[in-house]
């Protein structure tokens, strides 16, 4: 069966790519249909190589805010635009993962007649089809999104699931140029490591942090037992961060924080043996493309938000026997200054992770 498909996920890295899964299985259950995703700038970058996606719509929330501010009547005609251009494609199923009212009322207006997804605090009521959540804290998001294809009539049991990003051998030939570069040979053991992230947090993303300290005591152990290669990621907003793990290492080590897109940036974590790194994009970034990981979770829960059926080799390190903990539920944090979820995390803890892996 052909269907015209829709996919609304207006959030970040993590979210796009824990999405992938379902575009996997609608591809292979639909194999004929013609497939759209609506996403954010940034995030579009990790789904530009999906073989399964037939076009991706850009949509920034903070562009139309703007207009809206500048003017109504331009934001009027801003939107009567874009509905015509998504109506001329002929839709005929709508996903929303986006858990508010405004997507599945435009998509009602566009004419699409099958409309699913979830329905938080009834802002579903424009779905034709819903399923009525107050927040992801039973199951990975992973598995809240799949069952949305439920309300398709599809076994998703069927399906192998695995989240999955692509990276170009263009790409991929440019990281290795690089590397070599920066003295980094095929043959090292090349780790990545990434102290930012949380970067979707704003003012609290120092709460999902690793004391960055942490970070190059770590590094430096890595190097001293393993003689590793350490490269530092991170985006524009991290450059900082990077540059105090650098400074207080006793090693050298590459820092590219601030330096790549995000499809480079992909193209060097699919390069690398191990990726040590906080919970957010990045670490999703290298499940997707199957690199082994250890994950360092502080106020969110790993059993949602961690790493999922992944290929690779993974170790999720958090504070055990804590009772706050996980302290972001339902879409809320509440906000800790006192980071007893983090700051309990020894160095020789996330030590322990990596060796198991290493020694594997």
């Amino acid at each position: 069966m052909s269907n015209n498909i829709l996919i609304m996920n207006p959030f970040g890295i993590g979210d796009v790519i824990f999405s992938t899964p379902l575009i996997d299985i609608l591809r292979k259950r639909f194999p004929d249909s013609f497939i759209a995703y609506v996403c954010n700038k940034r995030s579009s970058e990790l789904l530009n190589t999906n073989p399964n996606l037939n076009k991706i719509f850009i949509y920034e929330k903070d562009d139309y805010r703007i207009i809206w501010e500048r003017s109504r009547l331009e934001y009027c005609r801003k939107l009567f635009q874009d509905m015509l251009g998504l109506k001329k494609f002929k839709f005929n199923i709508f996903i929303d993962l986006s858990m508010a009212y405004q997507y599945s009322l435009l998509a009602k207006v566009v004419g699409i007649k099958k409309r699913i997804g979830f329905n938080y605090r009834n802002r579903g009521r424009f779905l034709t089809d819903k399923i009525n959540i107050k927040g992801f804290d039973e199951k990975h998001v992973i598995e809240c999104y799949l069952a949305i294809l439920t309300l398709l009539d599809i076994d998703i049991k069927k399906y192998p699931v695995s989240p999955r990003i692509y990276v170009t051998d263009c790409d991929l030939a440019a990281a290795d140029k690089i590397l070599e570069g920066d003295g980094i040979k095929k043959s090292d053991l090349l780790i990545g490591v990434v102290p930012g992230c949380g970067a979707s947090w704003g003012v609290d993303a120092a709460h999902r942090r690793w004391d960055r300290k942490n970070f190059a005591v770590l590094a430096d152990k890595l190097i001293d037992k393993y003689n590793a290669k350490i490269v530092l990621f991170g985006d524009k907003k991290e450059v900082e961060i990077c540059s105090d793990v650098q400074s207080a290492m006793k090693h050298e080590v590459v820092n590219y924080c601030g330096k790549t897109s995000l499809p480079e940036l992909a193209a060097f974590i699919s390069r690398c043996n191990l990726v040590v790194t906080n919970d957010g994009g990045p670490l999703h970034m290298a499940v997707g493309l199957g690199v082994n990981t250890v994950s360092i979770f502080g106020p969110v829960d790993e059993k949602i938000y961690g790493p999922y059926m992944a290929r690779g080799d993974h170790r999720i390190i958090f504070n055990k026997g804590l009772s706050c903990r996980p302290c972001y539920r339902k879409f809320k944090y509440s906000k800790c200054e006192k980071r007893v979820c983090l700051d309990g995390i020894s160095v020789e803890d996330v030590l322990a992770g990596a060796e198991s892996i290493l020694k594997r």
